[in-house]
């Protein structure tokens, strides 16, 4: 890794270039908070590297035909930045066995990809614990063990998608799943985790905490303030507490008020319900992130209404806080065991997990002065600007890579 020639990131952005057909195919909510998240990443480690990263992309779509209105994805080369050839790698997108197509895929891309050119040194970094990840690094080490893996866990696999219901079918695939994904693990030479407790979960090996990467806002956009104007974008799902934040807002009286959001989830229909019931209400369903950027900015606060309550809190750092808090937009969240105690006096933490507590919470920071508000949405976003930025955050990484392969 001291003098490696070529990087490979393993993971399943969207590219650019198809995006859009990406969005329009997908039914339901799609990964936006990853898609961002591995793009940061990919921008962080470009701005540490001397080339650009080789991306083998294998895409996180949901399966045909409940979730993707397509059951072949196609393979085909792109380019994330001048000199840069990625590809992604295609596979049968069909409930049940798309993981098997998946892992089959991309382990023979890497395979490949190392084969051509045998003499360099590579390194190779994939994004998520997931079967298809791990076997492609699996597939690195039996190529050349002389390859530094590294595998970035945003989530852990036992509480990925925990609300959801399942068949006496799906939890048997999971739990069997599971236990590859762990033997699989021999093969990763290094983690990287989003919170301390998640090594706790997982087996002892070289690590590096980083919670997440906060997005370049640039000076020229941000947007007047709009005075009591409420805001969340993401997954509109009761498990993240926006259902709280719907019944906090209502209580609150004053007409003056609004709430803006913005996504997708199972906790639409009760959204819809309010808005007809409080015309304060604008549900604006799924919105480009573009447009999300100019709603954030121009809000007066920014509310994330997760709170602490379920075990998966703690091995969790809701993304959401970092792209908030880079807006310059004051920002309201539950204080959950897996935020680091730097962020205290960056955000404005909820004293108790109620909705009366969110409601006066809210209240608060919409009562600030103008300047008041600034200065603490200001000092949020320099905070996460300068220390949680994509080339920071990525050294940390390559750091930790090139200790282990010393």
């Amino acid at each position: 890794m001291k003098n490696v020639e070529k990087v490979l990131f393993l993971g399943g952005l969207f590219p650019k270039e198809t995006e859009k057909e990406i969005v329009d195919h997908s039914i339901g909510s799609v990964q936006n908070a990853a898609n961002v998240l591995q793009w940061n990443l990919v921008r962080g480690l470009d701005e540490n590297l001397p080339v650009p990263v080789k991306i083998l992309n294998s895409l996180y779509i949901g399966s045909w035909p409940q979730r993707y209105k397509k059951a072949v994805i196609p393979s085909y080369e792109f380019s994330h930045a001048p000199g840069a050839k990625d590809r992604n790698v295609g596979f049968w997108n069909i409930t049940f066995f798309k993981q098997l197509f998946r892992s089959s895929t991309l382990s023979r891309a890497v395979k490949r990809e190392l084969a051509a050119e045998p003499n360099q040194s590579s390194a190779v970094i994939a994004y998520a614990m997931t079967r298809p990840m791990l076997r492609a690094l699996r597939a690195a080490k039996r190529c050349d063990p002389r390859v530094t893996t590294c595998l970035v866990i945003p989530d852990l696999p036992e509480f990925m998608n925990a609300g959801t219901k399942r068949s006496v079918l799906e939890r048997f695939l999971k739990a069997r799943d599971m236990k590859t994904q762990r033997r699989d693990l021999a093969f990763v030479d290094c983690l990287v985790v989003l919170t301390e407790p998640m090594m706790e979960k997982l087996p002892a090996k070289p690590y590096v905490v980083m919670e997440g990467i906060a997005g370049a806002v640039p000076a020229d956009e941000v947007l007047p303030r709009r005075e009591k104007t409420v805001v969340y974008t993401g997954g509109l799902n009761a498990s993240y507490g926006v259902v709280d934040l719907v019944e906090a807002f209502r209580a609150i009286p004053d007409p003056d008020y609004r709430l803006i959001l913005c996504g997708a989830g199972d906790a639409v229909d009760t959204i819809r319900r309010a808005a007809e019931e409080d015309p304060r209400i604008d549900f604006r369903g799924l919105v480009p992130h573009g447009e999300i950027r100019a709603i954030q900015q121009s809000a007066a606060v920014l509310v994330n209404p997760r709170t602490p309550a379920g075990e998966f809190t703690r091995y969790s750092f809701p993304s959401k806080n970092l792209e908030y808090m880079a807006s310059g937009t004051p920002t309201v969240a539950h204080r959950l065991p897996g935020i680091p105690s730097e962020y205290e006096g960056h955000l404005v933490f909820i004293p108790e997990p109620t909705v009366a507590s969110l409601k006066e919470t809210i209240m608060k920071v919409c009562s600030l002065s103008p300047e008041e508000s600034l200065l603490l949405g200001e000092r949020a976003k320099t905070f996460v600007s300068r220390e949680k930025n994509a080339a920071r955050q990525a050294q940390k990484i390559l750091d930790l890579m090139r200790s282990v392969s010393q």
